[in-house]
């Protein structure tokens, strides 16, 4: 059977971030942070202001999009008294006017956050949270669920950094189910390229459920494969009697069904047969003989920088296939 665990961690060294487009990135939030507390310190004086970092970048599952517009979250977060409480519109309007001048970009005030563009390649977006009470350290902020700032839906409850605890215990000592997410983000992204039109659940969907659903092995290959077969079972109602077509948060808000976004007939079934078709060619890949063909099966879901052009075939690869048929062989020993 092709072994192409090689294959996948390089692969997974082509779609992470790399250090410089980690520091990057960095920088430039960095730069944002200032200009807001620049903002607070200057024109409210009844408010106080600091940041968590949440999303991807900072579970180490950020993928490089094939379009190449990465994105940052970066969690704003407002202390106040109660009776100071703004409106989200306002909240997102204070915001907005501390980095509007950041990058010669408009910014973006959008329903869950201010998002700062940069033309480069890249943007990041500013969800804003409102907490009544201020720890001491500024970087604990689990004491209390801070809301967050909706413009559709108002003050909501909502803990990012909480989620990236879960994820950290999830992940603890299993580097592999990091990039088992990453994968799947990297298929999805594919996916979505190739199909505009098409609508694929989220990042943080595909967290929570290689995480529920991780099978490990010291093969990339194989513990991609089984975690998809589980995933399938766990959510595929159409295929599996027992399975259940959700996705609850495993923090607030716990009661959130995060596919039933994503429930419309179509969006369902066109994520249910492309998961199908996944597992299907990586069932195919597992068993052919030949690395260069077994790659080529999980290159058509995962894309052309799945690195099938470095494969340098055994010769018990490639012998196998070729002579597997006797029929195929003339009376000088050569192939007919």
């Amino acid at each position: 059977m092709a072994d192409l665990h090689s294959t996948f961690t390089e692969f997974d060294g082509i779609i992470k971030l790399n250090s410089t487009k980690k520091s990057s990135l960095r920088t430039s939030r960095n730069s944002i942070r200032e200009d807001i507390r620049k903002y607070f310190d200057e024109k409210r004086e009844d408010h106080s202001v600091s940041f968590k970092g949440q999303g991807s970048f900072m579970m180490n599952t950020t993928i490089k999009p094939i379009s190449n517009e990465f994105d940052l979250d970066d969690g704003v977060y407002i202390f106040g008294k109660e009776e100071d409480r703004p409106t989200p519109q306002t909240a997102h309007n204070w915001i907005y006017d501390a980095v509007k001048n950041r990058t010669s970009s408009e910014s973006l005030d959008k329903n869950t956050c201010v998002r700062v563009i940069y033309k480069s390649d890249y943007h990041i977006d500013l969800p804003i949270y409102y907490k009544v009470d201020k720890s001491k350290d500024e970087y604990t902020l689990d004491d209390e669920v801070p809301e967050l700032a909706h413009l559709s839906k108002g003050w909501i409850k909502s803990d990012p950094y909480a989620f990236k605890k879960w994820f950290d215990g999830e992940a603890k000592n299993k580097p592999q189910l990091k990039r088992i997410v990453r994968y799947l983000k990297s298929w999805s992204d594919k996916k979505q390229t190739d199909n505009s039109k098409l609508i694929f659940p989220s990042g943080m969907i595909f967290t929570i459920l290689a995480s529920n659903c991780f099978i490990e092995d010291e093969r990339d290959d194989i513990s991609l494969l089984e975690t998809l077969k589980a995933i399938q079972e766990e959510i595929d109602d159409t295929r599996f009697d027992d399975a259940y077509y959700e996705c609850y948060r495993p923090t607030v808000d716990e009661t959130e069904d995060l596919l039933n976004k994503y429930a419309a007939k179509t969006t369902k079934e066109n994520f249910l047969n492309a998961l199908d078709s996944f597992i299907k060619s990586g069932n195919q890949a597992i068993e052919l003989e030949s690395k260069k063909d077994a790659c080529a099966k999980w290159q058509k879901h995962l894309g052309d920088r799945f690195p099938c052009s470095t494969i340098k075939e055994e010769s018990s690869d490639t012998s196998a296939r070729v002579f597997s048929n006797p029929d195929q062989i003339g009376f000088d020993h050569k192939s007919a």
